[in-house]
């Protein structure tokens, strides 16, 4: 019954290696989770970006040729669109620094959200709020 001290610690000695290897995996896993996560949030991102500079084009070439229409001018009603552009670029340049933040706490939201329902999941399954170790 009793088994020999060297049998022992050679399969202590395998049992850590496969931890150790299966602890690598997890954590490879949880980047490529955590990467794919990132990258669709900027495609969508991207995607809501392009069809809003669209549906913006062809908005304000549309208000262009209205106001050729109202003010007898083509040149006026196209000035018009043309100082509108200018003063959504101020606006953008102006505010570019809660731009950058509010894209930096999306990708950052993106990469944490792992985190969070992996502890949101440790809480349900253990109601009574006591340590839960991973």
């Amino acid at each position: 019954m009793k088994k020999d001290s060297g049998a022992f610690f050679r399969e202590l000695k395998e049992d850590a290696v496969t931890y150790a290897a299966l602890k690598l995996e997890l954590l490879k896993l949880g980047a490529y989770e955590r990467t794919g996560k990132v990258i669709s949030v900027l495609s969508y991102g991207l995607i809501l970006l392009i069809l809003a500079l669209f549906l913006m084009l062809f908005a304000f070439i549309a208000l262009a040729f209205f106001l050729d229409d109202w003010l007898q001018s083509p040149g006026l009603g196209f000035a018009f669109v043309s100082v509108l552009y200018l003063l959504i670029m101020g606006g953008v340049v102006f505010y570019r620094q809660k731009i950058r933040k509010m894209i930096l706490n999306t990708v950052l939201a993106a990469l944490t959200s792992n985190e969070n329902n992996n502890n949101e999941t440790a809480s349900e399954a253990n109601p009574a709020g006591d340590a839960v170790s991973a």
